[in-house]
């Protein structure tokens, strides 16, 4: 088991509700996958000895054992109502582990492959493998607010970190802007990204929502916005990003993904 905690919450059920807890089951220690290797997509090109990269991805999914036990014996209608809670699921549903330095992280998990350990013919304890949606863990969303805009035009500088473990560029999934009563063009420009520019039309006191991960937009006065935007979706790299905000803006509302954490 990769972990210290010794409780852990499934689908917003504690385990102590069962009076389970983690531990390790035998052995004096274990090696676990960490989620963090990549998988190289590459060509060979006949006579050419070294192959052309497309391009790498970080593969597989994160997975992990996990053994849990009962302070006493368990009883087998006692296991019988944590294997409904855990195992059988036809869904992800989030995992937590009760540790100090992941308080704020969780998981989108399944257990799998569930074993009962029997000592003295008594059910003891049970081992199982977690098997993640990612190969991550992550951190809730943030939604960062810039309002204080007034006039009729604006410019400002913004300084955004990208907490991200992933080293491919991350879609923010809601990008709110709102027009001041002027309108006009809105640009945002990503610094760090070669100048990368992200260009809107704006009506007056129009207000735009963009998902730039699954790229749609809803506009509260236009019926088809997407004519009026670049279609430079806003993208950030991994870590700092200098980002510089420029014409007839009200407020602007970012709200990142769940932020990926690498688990080792």
């Amino acid at each position: 088991m990769p972990f210290y905690g010794n409780s852990y919450i499934f689908d917003g059920v504690p385990s102590e509700f069962y009076n389970l807890y983690l531990g390790q089951i035998g052995g004096e220690g274990e090696s676990t996958m960490s989620g963090s290797d990549v998988s190289l997509l590459t060509q060979k090109v006949f006579r050419r000895p070294t192959p052309y990269l497309m391009g790498a991805e970080q593969t597989p999914v994160l997975t992990f054992p996990l053994s849990a036990y009962v302070p006493g014996e368990l009883s087998a209608p006692d296991y019988s109502a944590i294997a409904g809670w855990l195992f059988g699921q036809q869904t992800y549903k989030v995992l937590r582990i009760c540790q100090e330095d992941m308080q704020d992280v969780y998981f989108n998990a399944f257990f799998t492959t569930p074993e009962i350990i029997r000592i003295g013919n008594i059910i003891r304890a049970f081992t199982t493998t977690v098997v993640c949606d990612s190969v991550w863990g992550y951190r809730e969303p943030k939604t960062y607010t810039y309002n204080n805009y007034a006039g009729y035009s604006t410019s400002d500088t913004i300084e955004f970190y990208n907490e991200s473990a992933n080293s491919a560029y991350t879609f923010p999934p809601s990008l709110v802007i709102t027009a001041n009563v002027f309108g006009g063009s809105v640009t945002i420009t990503n610094v760090t990204d070669n100048n990368r520019q992200f260009i809107y039309s704006l009506d007056s006191n129009e207000s735009v929502t963009f998902d730039n991960d699954l790229q749609t937009i809803i506009s509260t006065t236009k019926t088809y916005p997407l004519s009026s935007f670049n279609k430079h979706w806003l993208r950030f790299l991994k870590g700092y990003n200098l980002l510089m905000f420029s014409g007839n803006i009200k407020s602007v509302g970012i709200t990142t993904a769940p932020i990926e954490v690498k688990i080792g």
